[in-house]
């Protein structure tokens, strides 16, 4: 609103002029004003990030877990079998 009125002022020799400037910085402010950030506002993004990061570090750990759980379950198997075809050949081979 300062604008307009600065605006205003400097024109007003010219009323039509003025009268014009005034509406159109009005509305200009209007529309942009609303959309401008506070302080605030990116405060709570950085909190909403931080909590969501959060979460996201959470299941990956719990992902991590359980992958390193199955690897352990397939390895452990396969040495079973590699045991058992290695014990089989050497049966054979006697």
């Amino acid at each position: 609103m300062a604008l307009a009125v600065k605006v205003y002022e400097a024109f007003k020799e010219d009323e039509k002029k003025a009268k014009v400037l005034l509406e159109v910085i009005e509305e200009l402010e209007a529309r942009v004003v609303p959309n401008i950030a506070t302080k605030d506002d990116v405060e709570l993004a950085k909190l909403a990030l931080k909590k969501e990061i959060e979460e996201v570090k959470l299941s990956l750990q719990k992902e991590i877990v359980e992958t390193k759980a199955s690897i352990v379950k397939w390895v452990t198997g396969l040495m079973v079998v590699q045991t058992g075809v290695i014990l089989t050949m050497i049966t054979i081979l006697q």
